[in-house]
C-alpha cells in the first residue's frame, strides 16, 4: 500500500538522480520533465492508497518508453562499445541508463513491498532452481557456453553497477506493476505465469532462445516476489543470474 513516506522517498531519490545527471550533463530539461507524470501517478496512488489499473498502465507505458530510451533529453554515458568478450560471441555495448535510473528512483519505493522473512528456505530453493534451469536451458539451446571471464574484476564491477539499474527497472515494471495488476484481476497463479511469459516475449528481439530463457528466469523472479511479498529477492536473483552469465558464460550470447 503506497504511503506518504513512500512518496517522499521517491521524490528524494528522483531529485538525487536528476542532480547527479545534471551535474554530469546526462540530462536536459526535456528529460527532467519525465519526472512529472511519474510523480503525479505516484501521488494519485498514495491518495487512493493503492495503484489503480489506469495508473499502473500509465507507469508501465512510461517505463517502456524510458527503457527503450525513447524519451528525449537523456544522454546515457557509454561504458563500452561493441566489445567482444569471447571467440564466437556477439559484440556488446553497455550504457549507464539514466532514464531507467529515474524510473527506479520514482517508483521502486512505491512497489517494493515488505519482505516477509518467515520462510527463507523456500526462497533459496526457488532461487537455486531458477539459476539451474536458466543456465541449463541456455546451454541446451546453444545460446551460451561455459566461458569464465575472471579475473577481470574491473569489467565485472562496471557491469554490476550499470546492470543493477536495468534489473531494478525491469522488476519495477514486470513484478512490481504488471504482476500485481494481473493478480488483483486473475489471482496470484495466473499473475505469476502470465507475467513470466510477457517478460519472455519482451526479450524476443534477441531471439526465440533468449526469450525462452527469459521466460524460465521470469518464473523464478515472479515466484520469489510473490512468496516474499517484496521486490528485493527478485531484484537480487535477477541481478545474480546476470552477473553469473556475464562472468562465467559466453556473454551476451553466441553468434
Amino acid at each position: 500500500m503506497p504511503t506518504v513516506s513512500h512518496l517522499l522517498a521517491a521524490l528524494a531519490a528522483s531529485l538525487a538522480v536528476i542532480a547527479v545527471a545534471h551535474t554530469a550533463n546526462w540530462i536536459t530539461v526535456a528529460g527532467t520533465l519525465a519526472l512529472v507524470p511519474l510523480l503525479a501517478a505516484a501521488g494519485i496512488s498514495v491518495r487512493l492508497r493503492r495503484v489503480p489499473p489506469a495508473v499502473a498502465m500509465l507507469v508501465l507505458s512510461l517505463g517502456i518508453i524510458l527503457t527503450l530510451h525513447l524519451w528525449p533529453g537523456f544522454a546515457s554515458p557509454l561504458v563500452w562499445k561493441d566489445r567482444v568478450f569471447c571467440a564466437g560471441c556477439l559484440p556488446h555495448s553497455l550504457y549507464l541508463s539514466v532514464d531507467q535510473a529515474l524510473l527506479v528512483a520514482a517508483w521502486l519505493p512505491l512497489v517494493v513491498g515488505t519482505w516477509r522473512i518467515a520462510a527463507p528456505a523456500p526462497l533459496l530453493g526457488a532461487s537455486m532452481a531458477t539459476v539451474t534451469a536458466a543456465i541449463t536451458l541456455g546451454i541446451a539451446t546453444g545460446l551460451f557456453r561455459w566461458q569464465p571471464g575472471w579475473p577481470d574484476l574491473r569489467l565485472l564491477g562496471l557491469f554490476a553497477a550499470t546492470n543493477l539499474i536495468t534489473v531494478a527497472a525491469e522488476e519495477v515494471l514486470f513484478r512490481g506493476l504488471l504482476q500485481r495488476h494481473i493478480l488483483h484481476r486473475l489471482g496470484a497463479v495466473h499473475a505469476w505465469w502470465l507475467t513470466a511469459v510477457t517478460f519472455g516475449l519482451a526479450h524476443l528481439p534477441f531471439g526465440a532462445e533468449f526469450a525462452a530463457v527469459a521466460t524460465v528466469a521470469g518464473l523464478g523472479y515472479g515466484y520469489v516476489a510473490w512468496q516474499s511479498g517484496s521486490l528485493w529477492p527478485a531484484i537480487g536473483l535477477h541481478w545474480a543470474i546476470n552477473l553469473l552469465h556475464f562472468s562465467l558464460f559466453s556473454y551476451p550470447m553466441l553468434a
